[in-house]
């Protein structure tokens, strides 16, 4: 049975909590509304005209609806309803990478919902390439009626319409890449754009963190419609592109092909990224060649395989070509090995570490740009200005994470494009060593060349450990491209401990600077620009004259994460801005210990200060670990800027006493080093055969899944008398495969609450005969008490055999 068929059945009714990937909700409840009556408003998208009507708005949404008075809805209500609509659209912007489109009719200049009486039917209307859709009365009203019930859903209609507005049309519209004719008529324009409209509805409002309702139907119901149609298709060998994707009705019932395409993207978006790999893919419909007419049903099978590839990472030809039966040309397949670094040419071998630029958390001047001759169709840069960045380039950068799969010496490799000599120089820190000067080569092709550092090294050699690590490239001339970089494992190094320019953490307390602007930033905080700030930007939140005291500050929290190459106290300093009397003071904790209510000095200038502590120290003087730290500050009073935070090292232990050596973490795992030499504590999850093994990452033994005869076979643990509901931990574990290689290894906790059952996905790693580490940090949640809880390790295709070491969960 064919694995994908084999996940659906099992695991299909519980993939509503698979698809949140533990992030944050976009939907977060009503805003502050407007409401005009006895408007003359035009309902063009129904053809209706100019009505009377009611128009509910906020700052970046309106919903007119004809007839209504401003009593016929409750304003709650409404709050809720426009504040969701506005959520569904900045979702829709993030996921395709489309903003600021022209409005079809709007009111006060906002994007605008229209509510006719009669939406010439029952369903909805809109247009591609232009924001605005239409829905009758008869949909909004219960619509309506479900929220002001607390049942927070959306309808699938919604969505639909709305992905209408971001779906690209008109000769240079996506159809002109991906999509064919499946009749004799030239002008067929096939169904990809309903593939699209539906699959929205799973990945939108997963983001939101709200239900769905379709006739009747919830989201769970509605994802299994979906998965039924593929898994038809996938259980019949017979069924192939030409005798199904290729004709205008499915061949088991008189459908259209459309659904067959929504679950395909929706299989796509549960294994293959979520988000961000929506993301790329719709980023990458334009990097291919367009299709010669309609009938190039070959070139657009070729077209999917390369966007579904680069946006996946990883080379997707086995499953195009044995699991969909969709032939792909060797012409193809040949340029995304080059690209992802197959074994046939220019990307590189299995051992190297290949890290695209788009990839990049990107800061200041960078961004993405579109070329269909750079590595994946994407590349990073600053717009040409004829600019030189000499200070403050901090501001400017773009941070590459990425996993080392052994420890070794690596050559770093890098893929440029210089289009003059004024703009052919980045600056590169590998880690916590010194940021240097990169030279790239003058040309105006992409080419790959040896990374070097100006009067220092010709070719950069780095010393690295396994596990995760991180460049930082950041803007020294604007307009020079950075394509991707790769890291060539040349030997055995030293275990890390020289990690680049006579590398790594040195054990010696240095001062740190963080810009306030790098942090993650969630709830109320936001990033603003003054050009008295250092490097021009601060953060803050929208000076209401509101404070947060206790738990009501956790959401509106701004992250800092840094190195410190020598553990010791430091001072801290902070610059802050403080416009008012009521806005001058943060709350501020470090690595996660207690939180300080800081009082900053009240002036609306730029000053540097100590942080302190109210009523307990005028100074803030923090241990900091070597390494990784983190600073988190939340909000206060809000309108409180923060420009800068410093830490500088103090004498000995900063004269005070020894700092308490800390408790060691505690492993809730029962047997989780394996070195019992027995299974003890660990079971098979569904079938398969769990044993131990000698191949072991460290000790004498491991864990070995064998015998698996579907992807989500693998080992289990109970954990239900080690969580709590609310309580955050870490999860490490070394993982690899016996032989061959795997799209994934992960790892995932299973929940049962008092409503059901919840899948919660933790750490994923791609599967390789080298160890990784496999690592997730994740708080426990559950639908009122917990239940159960198990711990499972699975996702090599079925058949292949993977080994777990070093497992470990602890208490955060």
């Amino acid at each position: 049975m064919n694995n994908i068929v084999c996940r659906s059945i099992i695991f299909c009714c519980l993939l509503l909590s698979f698809s949140s990937h533990l992030q944050a909700a976009r939907y977060t409840g009503g805003v502050a509304i407007n409401i005009d009556q006895n408007v003359t408003f035009n309902f063009g998208i129904a053809n209706q005209g100019n009505r009377t009507a009611t128009v509910w708005y906020s700052n970046n949404m309106a919903i007119a609806i004809e007839g209504a008075s401003a009593s016929t809805y409750e304003r709650a209500t409404m709050e809720k309803i426009v504040a969701l609509m506005a959520a569904s659209k900045a979702s829709f912007e993030e996921f395709t990478g489309l903003r600021n489109l022209p409005l079809n009719g709007s009111y006060r200049g906002l994007p605008t919902i229209q509510v006719p009486r009669d939406n010439n039917g029952a369903g909805g209307l809109a247009a591609h390439g232009v924001f605005g859709l239409s829905v009758g009365s008869g949909l909004f009203n219960p619509f309506y009626e479900r929220v002001k019930q607390g049942d927070i859903s959306i309808d699938q209609v919604w969505l639909y319409e709305m992905n209408r507005n971001f779906y690209k049309s008109g000769s240079n519209g996506w159809n002109a890449w991906i999509d064919w004719a499946c009749d004799g008529n030239n002008s067929n324009y096939g169904y990809w754009t309903v593939g699209f409209n539906n699959a929205a509805a799973f990945w939108i409002v997963d983001d939101l963190g709200v239900g769905l309702h379709y006739f009747g139907k919830d989201y769970a119901r509605f994802r299994q419609d979906h998965k039924d149609e593929l898994d038809k298709y996938l259980n019949n060998n017979a069924y192939n592109f030409d005798n199904v994707w290729a004709t205008s009705k499915l061949p088991w019932r008189n459908g259209t092909i459309n659904t067959l395409m929504s679950a395909v993207l929706l299989e796509w978006y549960d294994d293959l990224g979520g988000k961000a790999f929506v993301q790329r893919l719709y980023q990458q419909i334009e990097n291919n060649p367009k299709l010669r007419d309609r009938f190039d049903h070959q070139g657009a099978r070729d077209n999917w395989y390369r966007m579904v590839s680069r946006a996946s990472r990883s080379d997707q030809a086995q499953y195009f070509e044995n699991t969909l039966r969709w032939s792909i040309s060797s012409s193809a397949k040949t340029q995304i090995q080059n690209e992802l670094g197959g074994d046939n040419g220019g990307g590189g071998n299995d051992s190297d570490i290949i890290i695209e630029a788009e990839d990049a958390q990107l800061y200041g001047l960078f961004k993405v740009g579109n070329d269909s001759a750079a590595s994946a169709g994407q590349y990073i840069h600053s717009e040409y200005q004829g600019n030189y960045y000499g200070e403050n380039v901090e501001a400017n950068r773009a941070e590459l994470s990425f996993t080392a799969p052994q420890a070794g010496l690596y050559t770093l490799k890098g893929t440029t494009y210089a289009p003059s000599n004024q703009a052919d120089s980045f600056y590169i820190k590998v880690n916590d060593n010194p940021r240097q000067i990169w030279d790239t080569t003058n040309s105006s092709v992409y080419e790959e060349m040896d990374v070097n550092y100006r009067n220092e090294a010709n070719q950069v050699e780095i010393d690295i450990s396994a596990g995760q690590h991180k460049i930082v490239v950041y803007v020294r001339e604007d307009g020079t491209r950075l394509d991707r970089l790769r890291l060539v494992r040349i030997g055995e190094g030293n275990g890390g401990q020289d990690d680049g320019e006579n590398g790594g953490y040195d054990g010696i307390p240095r001062p740190i600077t963080i810009e306030a602007e790098s942090a993650t930033l969630s709830g109320l905080f936001r990033k603003g620009s003054d050009a008295a700030a250092n490097a021009g930007a601060y953060i803050d939140s929208a000076l209401n004259g509101q404070y947060f005291e206790g738990n009501a500050s956790n959401p509106n929290r701004a992250q800092m994460s840094f190195i410190a190459t020598g553990a010791g106290r430091y001072l801290l300093k902070g610059t802050a801005y403080s416009p008012t009397q009521s806005a001058d003071s943060f709350w501020v904790q470090v690595n996660g210990g207690t939180i300080h209510l800081w009082d900053t000095l009240a002036t609306a200038a730029y000053d540097e200060m100590d942080v302190n502590s109210r009523g307990v120290s005028d100074t803030l003087e923090v241990q900091l670990n070597e390494g990784e730290n983190t600073i988190t500050v939340y909000v206060r009073e809000d309108g409180t800027r923060l420009d800068q935070l410093r830490l500088l090292p103090l004498d000995g232990n900063g004269g005070g006493e020894e700092p308490p050596i800390p408790e060691p973490e505690v492993n809730l795992l029962v047997n989780g080093d394996f070195e019992s030499g027995n299974s003890t504590g660990w079971v098979s999850g569904y079938s398969a055969t769990t044993t131990t093994t000698t191949s072991a990452y460290s000790g004498n033994y491991a864990l070995l899944s064998k015998d698996r005869s579907a992807w989500y076979h693998g080992p289990k643990q109970d954990v239900i008398s080690k969580l709590n509901v609310g309580s955050s931990y870490k999860l490490s574990a070394m993982v690899r495969m016996v032989s061959g290689s795997s799209t994934k290894i992960e790892s995932r906790l299973l929940t049962r609450g008092t409503t059901g059952h919840v899948w919660h996905k933790l750490g994923q790693v791609s599967g390789t005969t080298a160890w990784q580490e496999l690592s997730a940090e994740f708080t426990v949640q559950a639908s009122g008490s917990l239940i159960n809880a198990e711990l499972y390790f699975f996702g090599p295709d079925a058949g292949n055999n993977f080994i777990i070491d070093e497992v470990s969960l602890t208490e955060q």
